[in-house]
């Protein structure tokens, strides 16, 4: 996939100097390169349904510290290289982090983030997916964030949790089907409802008659179950 999108800018003093990476000779300062199976095919096309909008969902109780140090890991150990999803999901956690009014977090944190905002720059030019990082871009990135990130035996224990896996996923504006509005609620008056009650075929919430019918008709059929065991001519004979 060869469609580029525009991902947040990350403010730096150093915006200039780190362009160099992507700008300079290839073969000296390049720092990402793509799959070593190129393919221009892309099935869902997301190159250019992004650009109509998406929505990134972290899953509830997911801890995006953990989140976020297993995806920059993941740029740095596998094979497969990163996702587009996985790219996205890395710049919407360091913003929801560095948006964070809970002064722990903040003390605790922000020589990481702070670190991963250096990262971020190095990797806004990205257009080609999956992202495999050259030696130069390995380097560059273990220079910053080499203390945070789980070392290899953790990233692929970590990589073992479907859960933590799957704690994330792109939501694309043109996949949302809307839905029509609930019927209007009211309140029925019981045996005055002249053919006002609610119509269970419509709302699927049926009125207190329909339960009514169902349990008087429920007890008569045990009722009369139970007395054709006892009644039996067949029975009597044996």
């Amino acid at each position: 996939m060869t469609e580029s999108f525009s991902t947040p800018e990350v403010e730096s003093e150093q915006v200039v100097a780190k362009d160099l990476f992507f700008h300079g000779p290839p073969s000296k300062t390049e720092c990402f390169e793509q799959s070593t199976c190129p393919s221009n095919f892309d099935p869902r096309d997301l190159g250019k349904r992004i650009r109509k909008g998406y929505k990134m969902v972290i899953h509830k109780g997911t801890n995006r510290i953990v989140l976020l140090r297993f995806l920059l890991a993941k740029l740095i150990y596998a094979k497969e290289g990163l996702s587009i999803e996985e790219y996205l999901c890395i710049y919407h956690i360091f913003y929801d982090l560095m948006e964070s009014n809970d002064p722990l977090l903040i003390t605790k944190h922000s020589e990481f983030l702070e670190r991963v905002s250096k990262v971020l720059l190095m990797m806004k030019e990205i257009k080609v997916f999956p992202v495999h990082t050259t030696e130069m871009g390995e380097y560059e990135i273990l220079r910053y964030i080499e203390d945070f990130i789980p070392t290899p035996r953790q990233y692929f224990g970590l990589a073992g949790q479907r859960d933590l896996r799957r704690s994330f996923s792109l939501v694309l504006n043109d996949s949302i089907v809307p839905t029509a509005p609930p019927p209007k609620r009211f309140i029925g008056v019981g045996y005055k409802d002249k053919g006002t009650c609610r119509d269970p075929a419509y709302d699927g919430s049926p009125g207190w008659q329909f339960y009514a019918r169902y349990f008087a008709n429920l007890e008569r059929l045990e009722a009369e179950e139970f007395d054709s065991s006892f009644s039996s001519p067949s029975d009597m004979e044996k």
